[in-house]
């Protein structure tokens, strides 16, 4: 009987052994092949991370993307060396843009889901227009956190970029529409009144100064649930604090009459070249100029445009809503050069570039940003005009080329040099700032344009005469009497 016990309790004993080294062996062998497909993964991630083109702009994000970082003694023990080599493994991850694309759609599960209005709310900042370069659309690119055109990056300073062109942190998507959320500082405002007032003194009565406030949208179309009229308030406040020898120009209620046209992009921060032809309207009301109508202009489509607010929200809804840039030549014979950020060379551009396309087509107007521009018209009546200007003045200005015979465009963030010089020695006899609302409630805005009347940057102008181009505004070949 004892003996019988202890051998059912050693056969006993020996199957539970055997099961505990079975199940040990089979746990130690999962262990190894999961540590040695992790590792494969590894090796094959690392030789295609390593063997995968890299490219150096995003596209989708128009921003330059991380280059593996050069060591120095500095970066090394300052600890940004490695954060680099991090930030250059995270912009070159294989598959980066599909991954994203991939995660973009899981996010739609999240939270409860409002098929009529959907909420984008993150930190970024939205880049400016492109810039066209030899017949190609090139995006521009992001240096120190500013967004900077392609041809200008090797001369302009990013000293001063210590401020995005727009922080827009909330977006709304409705009726298939990406409307940006707007909100006002009367003190940046306040300070930007004055600093108007003073060009007005600084350059004397001889020079006519306009200021024009563009909305961008979000007083038009936002939901009726949301309270609106923010860009008035903000605009109307502006234009109180406005000396009353400067020209106020009311654009806001001309693009109210035609909110329910095509004035605004669905997917780009931008509005398009209707909405700017009815703040041409607008400005020559204030100038007392007679405007071309609306029949006058060639008009011409870019088609299949996904702008910025696309990419910054990824819906779905927008993807399926792409917009058409279209843009108004005018009737007249130009020629347009720009100039480097020392102003020390003029070279040939076009008015138009009408070589744009895809996420690029706002390029069309001007062919991006520059430092300054200048544009000679056929129109011989004496009259100058100089645009101190944000991305939304690109699309404007080619009007204003229909009626002065000169026009200079200075965008206010690549630009280094005192424009009472400049004024002074081409003799502009009239000044207009033209920016969106978000660009006037800057504190970066004011003091970038504050250093223009201050500036003691040496000027160095060609003195050969500009590069004789190809007429690239012309409608009617009949016009041209050279």
């Amino acid at each position: 009987m004892f003996c019988n016990i202890i051998s059912w309790e050693f056969i006993q004993s020996f199957y539970l052994l055997q099961i505990l080294i079975m199940k040990t062996f089979f746990l130690n062998l999962y262990s190894k092949l999961n540590s040695i497909v992790f590792v494969f993964i590894l090796i094959i991630v690392g030789v295609l991370f390593i063997v995968y083109p890299k490219e150096k702009i995003s596209q989708d994000e128009k921003r330059l993307l991380k280059q593996f970082p050069i060591i120095t003694q500095e970066n090394l023990f300052s600890g940004k060396y490695f954060k680099d080599i991090d930030l250059y493994y995270s912009d070159n991850f294989i598959y980066r843009n599909e991954i994203i694309e991939i995660a973009s759609e899981f996010k739609k599960f999240k939270g409860i889901k409002n098929d009529e209005i959907q909420y984008f709310n993150k930190s970024k900042a939205l880049p400016q227009s492109r810039v066209i370069k030899n017949n190609k659309p090139i995006s521009n690119i992001e240096v120190n956190n500013e967004i900077v055109p392609e041809t200008a990056k090797d001369s302009v300073s990013t000293e001063d970029a210590n401020e995005t062109y727009e922080n827009i942190n909330s977006v709304i998507v409705y009726k298939k529409k990406a409307i940006q959320i707007f909100s006002g500082s009367q003190k940046s405002l306040s300070n930007f009144a004055t600093l108007v007032e003073k060009y007005k003194t600084d350059l004397g009565p001889n020079v006519t100064v306009y200021c024009m406030a563009i909305p961008i949208g979000s007083d038009f179309n936002l939901p009726p649930s949301f309270k609106k009229d923010r860009e008035k308030t903000s605009i109307n406040y502006l234009y109180s604090n406005m000396n009353s020898t400067i020209k106020c120009v009311n654009a806001y209620d001309e693009l109210k009459k035609h909110q329910n046209e095509y004035i605004q992009f669905n997917t780009d921060h931008h509005w398009t070249g209707r909405g700017a032809y009815y703040a041409y309207l607008a400005f020559c009301n204030s100038a007392g100029i007679n405007p071309l109508s609306i029949d006058k202009f060639e008009i011409k489509k870019i088609k299949d445009f996904l702008g910025t607010l696309y990419y910054y929200t990824r819906s779905e809804d927008l993807k399926q809503n792409k917009d058409y840039v279209e843009y108004f030549k005018i009737p007249n014979v130009t020629k347009a050069t720009y100039f480097n950020e020392n102003l020390s060379s003029e070279k040939a551009t076009k008015l138009y570039a009408e070589y744009a396309k895809g996420g690029n087509s706002y390029g069309v107007f001007l062919g991006g940003d520059f430092p300054l521009m200048r544009i000679k018209s056929d129109v011989k009546n004496g009259q100058k005009i100089l645009i101190i200007k944000d991305s939304y003045g690109n699309a404007f200005t080619p009007f204003l080329c229909a009626h002065f015979e000169e026009v200079f465009v200075v965008d206010y963030r690549y630009l280094k040099y005192n424009i009472k010089t400049i004024m002074k020695k081409y003799g502009i006899n009239n000044l207009i700032f033209a920016h969106n609302v978000f660009v006037l409630n800057s504190s970066f805005t004011t003091s970038q344009e504050s250093k223009f009347l201050n500036s003691n940057f040496s000027f160095k102008p060609t003195k050969k005469e500009p590069i004789k181009i190809k007429k690239d505004s012309l409608v009617n070949p009949k016009n041209d009497k050279k």
